[in-house]
């Protein structure tokens, strides 16, 4: 969960995201998890298997993966405030030493107050 001390809603998610990257580039998928508050609509959380898979599927070879804690204001980042007050954070995803085009969707749901409720819709290609 998220709850913003600002009004720069886009920086605190840049700051957020980069957390759960910077855990994944240490292997620490634990507490990368518990940046996940709950499953997206499919009932998927997505944790290590599912992002491991889904990097395996895009370089379409079995390799070891390994996830780079790049700057996320160089994977390309877009952030959108829709109307019911979810925020949509997304990036492209470093892993393998490269910057792919899988894209990470994250979205932040109105929980209490300022806090959010965070989950990740999908990791795909556009």
């Amino acid at each position: 969960m998220i709850k913003f001390s600002t009004n720069d809603k886009q920086q605190e998610l840049t700051e957020y995201c980069q957390k759960w990257l910077a855990n994944l580039s240490k292997c620490d998928f634990e507490n990368a998890q518990q940046l996940i508050d709950i499953p997206n609509c499919y009932g998927v959380k997505w944790g290590e298997r599912e992002l491991k898979e889904v990097v395996i599927d895009y370089f379409d070879q079995e390799t070891d993966v390994t996830f780079q804690n790049l700057d996320i204001t160089t994977c390309y980042p877009e952030f959108i405030e829709s109307d019911d007050g979810t925020l949509l954070f997304g990036f492209y995803l470093p892993a393998n030493d490269e910057l792919t085009d899988l894209t990470v969707q994250f979205e932040f749901q109105p929980n209490t107050g300022m806090q959010y409720l965070a989950t990740i819709n999908d990791v795909h290609v556009l």
